[in-house]
């Protein structure tokens, strides 16, 4: 093999895995921001009721962006998906904000409040994942499981984050390199 033919390979293997890095950074994002939310949900509820809200748009816009390769070729296939995310995330944030209008929110304390955000986000992220991204559906299950860790196993709450974020991590890098060695 010619050493020109190496140093091809070489560059082409590297920048196959940036463009890996920086497709995943986005969702390395999610993990790291959930897992911090999810220890918050346990520790200083009142607080973390409020950040999980502020961090739903940040969810609805990776979620955007995983799909926008798949959303088609055409002009008006992208503004058909940008409005069908826009709808989907706009209904899930005005659900989450109807929750803690008036007395509602009086019914629950700062955990439970907590606790319904990010179950709701969970569902919300799985099910765009089931139509859109894979990446998406997998986080969303991911925060599902961590909220039910910190809902029943209170005191291993970020033990069991972290784990579920090591094994979720674990599962891409296997797919990704399984799909680059199918390519």
């Amino acid at each position: 093999m010619s050493e020109a033919r190496m140093n091809n390979d070489q560059q082409t293997a590297k920048s196959g895995w940036n463009k890996v890095l920086f497709v995943s950074l986005p969702y390395l994002a999610l993990y790291v921001a959930s897992i911090v939310l999810t220890a918050m949900t346990d520790s200083a509820p009142e607080r973390a009721t409020e950040l999980w809200k502020m961090f739903m748009p940040f969810v609805a816009l990776v979620s955007l962006i995983g799909g926008w390769r798949l959303s088609g070729e055409e002009t008006k296939d992208k503004a058909i998906y940008i409005g069908k995310q826009v709808l989907y995330w706009g209904a899930v944030l005005l659900v989450i904000n109807l929750l803690f209008m008036g007395d509602t929110a009086h019914f629950l304390n700062a955990e439970s409040q907590g606790f319904i955000v990010a179950y709701v986000l969970g569902l919300s992220a799985l099910l765009s994942g089931i139509y859109i991204d894979w990446k998406m559906s997998l986080f969303g299950a991911f925060l599902i499981a961590s909220t039910i860790g910190i809902a029943f196993l209170e005191d291993n709450a970020l033990l069991i984050s972290t784990v579920m974020a090591a094994l979720a991590g674990i599962a891409i890098t296997v797919v990704l390199r399984r799909s680059g060695k199918a390519s």
